[in-house]
């Protein structure tokens, strides 16, 4: 829903964009030069990131934008936000705060969700030790986990990941200054820790390649389909702890995922 609070002292606000894609390049900017751990995550992100999404079949519109931060960070992110032109609700962020904050453009074209230090959606994926650096975006690992964490995953998610894989390289390191890849370390961490999210990061990377099958897009670096038979090869080679091989036994026979209104309460 577009953000329509009222906007006090809106004239001493800074001026923003009309268009979203480029709020989040003005963002990405700010956050790198903010010295606070706080990321850009979901499909702004991912935006930055692609060029697939950019253009073709998988090109889309945005409503908002999110962005994960450090909890100990709460208020300068809070003085941050409010320094670059955005308007907290007030409201839902003294009922919430603890867990998750809401900023409106000045201008009330979008809002801006904040999240602390862990993704809680349909599986938990632990950030606080994410956050660090001065890249502006979420590190794209977690990125793509992030979308293929969703257990009624839809299509616009399943794109988005497809991009990632398009265009960024699967390596444990970059071979060049500058290169950003899918670091396959933080990957199999996060698969090898936890049956659930594995599971179902499997089964949507099965749809992933689905989704590319029907929809490729031209001139991709790479194909989707092969970066996701490697992925799927590195998440059964990939070390899994004692709570994984017990959970595993269980299998589908007990949920292994959340709902938002699981989370919600």
């Amino acid at each position: 829903m577009p953000y329509t609070r009222a906007v006090t002292a809106a004239s001493t606000a800074p001026s923003l964009p009309d268009d979203i894609r480029d709020e989040a390049a003005r963002l990405a900017d700010a956050i790198s030069r903010s010295g606070l751990h706080v990321k850009l995550m979901g499909g702004l992100a991912v935006w930055l990131l692609s060029r697939t999404i950019r253009a073709g079949p998988y090109a889309r519109d945005f409503g908002d934008i999110d962005v994960v931060a450090a909890s100990r960070d709460r208020k300068a992110v809070g003085a941050f936000l409010e320094s670059i032109g955005y308007v907290p609700d007030r409201l839902f962020n003294a009922l919430h705060g603890a867990q998750r904050l809401v900023y409106g453009s000045a201008h009330g074209r979008w809002t801006l969700d904040v999240i602390f230090d862990e993704l809680n959606m349909s599986h938990r994926i632990d950030l606080r030790d994410r956050l660090n650096g001065s890249a502006p975006t979420l590190d794209p690992a977690d990125l793509l986990m992030t979308k293929l964490q969703v257990w009624q995953v839809n299509e616009k998610d399943l794109g988005d990941a497809a991009c990632l894989l398009a265009d960024l390289r699967l390596a444990v390191a970059a071979s060049s200054p500058g290169e950003v890849v899918i670091d396959l370390a933080r990957l199999r961490e996060l698969v090898g820790s936890d049956w659930g999210l594995c599971h179902t990061a499997q089964g949507n990377l099965a749809k992933v390649a689905e989704l590319w099958r029907r929809r490729p897009a031209a001139d991709a670096p790479f194909d989707v389909g092969r970066q996701v038979e490697a992925l799927l090869a590195e998440i059964e080679a990939a070390p899994k702890s004692v709570a994984w091989r017990a959970r595993s036994r269980v299998g589908e026979r007990v949920r292994w995922y959340e709902t938002p209104e699981d989370v919600r309460k």
